[in-house]
């Protein structure tokens, strides 16, 4: 009964009559109606009515991308809803608001045909229902429409339906028991690079991954997913075109350096943002899917019951050919990796880290890009995306930074130019750095893995590159690198004394010393001149984790009174107490996030009595 009442409905000209209202209800202009008439109120009642007329407009668009999730559009209303979309604008950030990414996503699940793959009892008969399947007119006019040369008020979003309209073809053509369409079919490699050509990894990016509601619908992330992955797997050629095309730019960039030249202007940067979507896309995961888990493949079946791949880690059971192909994608990515998209990279690999299976299988990747067989595959440097390339680089810089490092008497805080770091050294320092601190975050045996590691020694060497001159942000990296290691009780409790003995927070004052050092140092003469404070936020970050993961009730005995008070009198004068009367750039930093509650710096008093909480239980 409800199937048929819905039918009718949509049988009636449902979807035109959603777009219409869709078009003509506006905020601005139902409150001009409501002014002429009287209609509004107190500030409390016109945004109550302009909530419900964004509600409103909301639901209409729900309706139908609910619709097209388990239904595909008739013909006319495809059309209709191209047509709408050809219309479309971005807001003043550069992203869809909520309606708009509802109407894209239900014209993106009307090209869907990824869900017959799956092997359904009832294929034959979905077949069946699908026009993209059935309907010789369909597939003509909907292919006519997308190849038409107009553009869109947005190129970004046509690209990203001609993308998916490619791939609904290349998936068809793959299809036996489909009839064949072939004078379409064929069309897909063009279709496809004309999407590329329009930049639709950047528009995907910027305006679908980054609006503020994608990560709040489900069904949103499963399709973009869906879409990257049907793009890697089936268009094997165009990613290989993207990665040669990265190779000879990476050339160009470096012959008109060499010469003094302009950057040629030519350049395409199509595969870093690939990379980029990427890695935006998977580095939240609010409901769990992990779905970056398809892009591993385990060289060998695990044998922990824990830890297991997507393809539920059956011993000896082949993973599906779109695993490897993903697979394959992420490997053959860093091979002989250009310096143009390293970071992109790194980034990429982070997004896909995300998880606790995916931890694994990513500190497994750089684990073995180190050793001596891929090193004879990279060359006799080995691998820059390998823990032995990041943490040999991070003794090195440690080294030579070390030797200029400045007596306590002196100003030590200062960031003059480095002549042993550059900021393209610092920018790859950094994104190597969150995504170890991604891995360890993640994954136990990662951290502990890496934490023991005889040559290595993350922590010390870190906490070495603490006391050196080197500029805030690089710190504040650090920092959160450490907070990631101090989530295991056994190396917390570490953690404290090797704080203690290094003095990142002064907590012994010598009398004969004529300035204070550390931290509170940054805060007070760097950062806020500066007026950004990532070191502080990063180390408030650090305590707050050591405190909730171990705190040794001796901390600093035989240096100097026992206990946590140097650490709170920090917190409590140097960093809350002083908030007024210090410029914030962002006024997002005024909030400090700790752990799983964010500590509003207008009200210092909840973390403070956090603290005085927690050093009653630990009986300081």
């Amino acid at each position: 009964m409800t199937t048929r009442f819905t039918d009718e409905l949509m049988e009636q000209g449902l979807t035109h009559k959603i777009l219409t209202l869709l078009s003509q209800i506006d905020v601005n202009n139902e409150f001009e109606k409501l002014q002429r008439e009287r209609g509004l109120g107190s500030e409390k009642h016109r945004k109550e009515v302009s909530d419900l007329i964004k509600e409103c407009r909301q639901s209409l668009a729900e309706s139908l991308f609910s619709w097209t999730c388990q239904s595909p559009l008739s013909k006319d209303d495809t059309l209709l809803l191209i047509g709408h979309l050809e219309r479309v604008t971005v807001e003043a950030s550069g992203s869809l608001d909520s309606v708009n990414l509802a109407l894209v996503m239900a014209l993106l699940y009307c090209f869907d045909i990824s869900f017959i793959e799956q092997g359904a009892e009832d294929r034959e008969d979905i077949i069946q229902q699908l026009p993209l399947l059935t309907e010789k007119q369909y597939i003509s006019s909907i292919h006519s429409r997308l190849q038409d040369s107009q553009p869109w008020k947005l190129p970004g979003l046509q690209a990203t339906i001609r993308l998916a309209w490619a791939l609904a073809l290349r998936g068809i053509s793959q299809l036996s028991d489909v009839p064949a369409l072939a004078e379409f079919t064929e069309a897909d490699e063009a279709m496809a690079e004309l999407a590329i050509a329009d930049n639709i990894f950047l528009f995907l990016t910027e305006s679908v991954v980054g609006s503020e509601n994608f990560y709040q619908e489900e069904f949103y992330i499963r399709r973009i997913h869906n879409l990257i992955t049907d793009f890697l797997a089936l268009m094997p050629m165009k990613v290989k075109q993207l990665r040669n095309r990265a190779d000879e730019d990476a050339r160009m960039i470096h012959m008109s350096l060499h010469m003094g030249n302009d950057l040629p202007i030519s350049l395409r940067r199509d595969l870093e943002h690939l990379m980029l979507l990427i890695a935006e896309l998977y580095k939240k995961n609010p409901f769990n899917l992990e779905l970056a888990l398809e892009y591993w493949c385990p060289s060998e079946p695990l044998q922990s019951s824990t830890i297991m791949g997507s393809y539920l880690g059956v011993a000896h059971q082949r993973p599906p050919q779109r695993q490897v192909v993903l697979s394959k994608f992420v490997r053959q990515m860093g091979d002989l990796l250009p310096p143009t998209i390293y970071i992109p990279y790194l980034k990429m690999l982070q997004g896909l880290a995300s998880g606790p299976q995916c931890a694994h299988y990513c500190f497994s990747l750089l684990k073995v890009n180190g050793s001596s067989h891929a090193e004879n595959i990279q060359g006799a440097g080995g691998s820059p995306v390998s823990w032995e390339h990041f943490f040999h680089s991070l003794m090195l810089y440690h080294e030579h930074l070390r030797k200029d490092l400045p007596s306590a008497d002196s100003v030590q805080y200062r960031h003059l130019p480095l002549r042993g770091i550059t900021q393209k050294e610092q920018d790859g320092l950094i994104a190597f750095l969150q995504l170890t601190t991604t891995i360890i975050s993640w994954s136990e045996n990662a951290r502990l893995a890496l934490c023991e590691h005889p040559q290595w020694t993350p922590v010390v060497v870190i906490l070495g590159l603490l006391q050196c001159s080197i500029p805030p942000i690089l710190k504040a990296e650090l920092l959160k690198t450490l907070t990631a290691f101090g989530k295991s009780p056994e190396i917390a409790a570490s953690l404290w004394q090797s704080l203690e003995y290094t003095q990142i927070l002064q907590t012994i004052r010598i009398p004969s010393q004529r300035q204070a050092i550390g931290i509170e140092v940054e805060l007070n003469e760097i950062e806020s001149r500066c007026e950004e404070y990532p070191l502080t936020r990063a180390f408030c970050q650090l305590i707050s984790t050591l405190v909730e993961s171990s705190f040794p009730s001796n901390l600093g005995a035989g240096l100097r009174p026992p206990g946590f008070d140097p650490y709170l009198q920090f917190l409590r004068d140097s960093v809350f107490l002083r908030f007024r009367t210090r410029a914030y750039r962002r006024a997002a930093e005024k909030v400090i996030s700790l752990r799983d509650v964010d500590y509003c710096v207008f009200a210092p008093w909840s973390m403070l009595s956090y603290f005085f909480f927690r050093r009653r239980n630990h009986s300081l």
